[in-house]
């Protein structure tokens, strides 16, 4: 497998867990904004998280594996790549394309083309914005190269490049105008925001607290760890690992019980904008407490307790949580069922709640 090729496989394996981290954050921006999360935006998130990803390994990619490395000199004269291109003088498209100074420097310009576009569908901004962001990330990459990765090497391991800088920033600007151009934004003056939640939206919310979980338990771990080596003086070997289970899935846990027994709505529930609210009567905490206990307390048992079948009944419980999704009221599923509770969209102050005469955007 060629440099080029592991570099792509990198940005793209690490990109896509870094938009699978991001889903809760894009949800809760977007259901806020416009009441949905299309194919369009998930998309979106997908590749801009690649991309970004893709601009830190094809620029610091292969790291040395030890310090036997040669150190690389400065490029600090303006224009100085250039000069390689334009002393052979008028080239053909041929002749261009198998130029090693041209073709690096036209690839310097397509590798910051992208960011117009992901900066127009993200950010809503046009060329200013773009250029500048263009700029300071470029900014950020040859920084990184010029400081061996912030002094984790002792000397440059790749070129600073000034020139680098100007062409990357020049690509910046081109997808800017370019994303100007192709990319037309239409936003209606006031949005209809919808009335009913979709089964989409609902299994968003799942994938959310599914995420949550699962990183802030990874999170949580590493912090435990740190914490029993380098402020207890324990081998990594030595840590208990039944407590790590319990901190693992014990502090998610709790941030999701806070939430459930406060506030009545789980982390997804809050990224897709609904709540609970009790279906007749007014008796609210045992509620709650049912919904918690039946929810994310099931789930996260489950994941903890290791006996036989109990990963058939972790996926058991997935599949009675999506399918009791599909046949209840709103999608409110198993544990707003049992618990007396359905489920609203948070309509606030700062948005409109549709009328009944008003089209309703699904």
């Amino acid at each position: 497998m060629s440099q080029q090729v592991f570099n792509g496989l990198i940005a793209t394996v690490v990109g896509l867990v870094v938009a699978i981290l991001l889903l809760a954050p894009t949800a809760a921006v977007q259901y806020r904004r416009d009441g949905r999360l299309g194919p369009l935006d998930v998309v979106t998130l997908i590749g801009a998280a690649v991309y970004g990803l893709a601009l830190w390994t094809y620029t610091l990619l292969p790291f040395p594996i030890d310090n036997t490395f040669a150190c690389r000199a400065r490029q600090l004269e303006v224009l100085g790549s250039f000069r390689p291109v334009l002393e052979q003088g008028l080239l053909g498209p041929s002749q261009l394309l198998h130029n090693v100074a041209f073709m690096q420097l036209a690839l310097n310009v397509l590798l910051f083309v992208p960011l117009g576009f992901f900066v127009r569908l993200v950010l809503h901004r046009g060329v200013v914005v773009t250029t500048i962001l263009g700029c300071a990330i470029s900014l950020a990459i040859e920084t990184t190269q010029l400081t061996g990765v912030w002094h984790l090497y002792h000397c440059a391991y790749r070129v600073f490049d000034v020139d680098d800088l100007l062409v990357n920033t020049a690509g910046a600007f081109v997808g800017g105008v370019l994303a100007r151009v192709l990319i037309k934004r239409h936003r209606p003056a006031k949005i209809v925001l919808p009335t009913t939640i979709s089964l989409g939206r609902r299994w968003v919310g799942f994938l959310s607290d599914a995420v949550f979980i699962g990183a802030t338990g990874v999170a949580a771990i590493i912090a435990w760890r740190g914490y029993s080596v380098y402020g207890q003086g324990l081998h990594w070997n030595e840590v208990d690992p039944t407590m790590t289970t319990v901190v693992q899935l014990g502090v998610p846990l709790a941030v999701e019980a806070l939430l459930v027994l406060v506030t009545g709505r789980t982390v997804g529930e809050w990224a897709i904008d609904v709540r609970s609210v009790p279906h007749g009567g007014s008796a609210t905490f045992p509620r709650r407490l049912v919904k918690l206990v039946l929810g994310v307390g099931a789930f996260t048992t489950v994941l903890a307790l290791t006996f036989p079948g109990s990963t058939w009944v972790l996926l058991g419980i997935i599949l009675v949580t999506l399918a009791a999704s599909l046949r209840t009221t709103e999608h409110r599923g198993l544990t707003h069922w049992a618990a007396g509770m359905d489920l609203v969209i948070d309509f606030d102050a700062g948005r409109t709640q549709p009328s009944g005469d008003e089209p309703v955007s699904r």
